[in-house]
């Protein structure tokens, strides 16, 4: 209970933040406005990625550490390569960091999914490394 009042403002104030971004961006009027405000975007992500991968990291057994570092680290070229492949179009423009951190914030989104997805799992589904307590 205590861990969860002292928890409370922090997430209020990450909310709080998030929304001011959101609104901020919606007001961007210039290239280097919008590149900022999609790269916070994605910074965001990337911490709540990074949060999850953390969490769900604890609860495995050595082995499955060492294969979720692996498969992470793997994630993390592919996702750098694919945006970098996507956004080739526009490479040296200004445009690019805009599109290249609208893609890594989009992988980023779906690997959150994806990890929130087996740190969900309950025993007795096959595809579940290792079951919500």
């Amino acid at each position: 209970m205590k861990l969860l009042l002292l928890l409370l403002p922090a997430s209020l104030l990450a909310f709080s933040t998030a929304a001011q971004a959101a609104a901020d961006c919606a007001d961007a009027q210039t290239q280097a406005d919008i590149n900022a405000c999609i790269g916070s975007a994605y910074k965001a992500s990337d911490k709540r990625l990074n949060d999850l991968y953390g969490q769900y990291r604890q609860r495995l057994d050595a082995g499955q550490k060492k294969a979720l570092t692996a498969a992470q680290k793997a994630w993390l070229n592919y996702r750098d390569l694919s945006c970098q492949f996507e956004t080739s179009s526009v490479g040296g423009g200004s445009g690019f960091q805009m599109a290249y951190s609208n893609c890594l914030e989009t992988m980023t989104d779906n690997r959150i999914k994806e990890l929130q997805t087996l740190s969900d799992c309950q025993a007795g589904d096959f595809n579940c490394p290792a079951p919500k307590p």
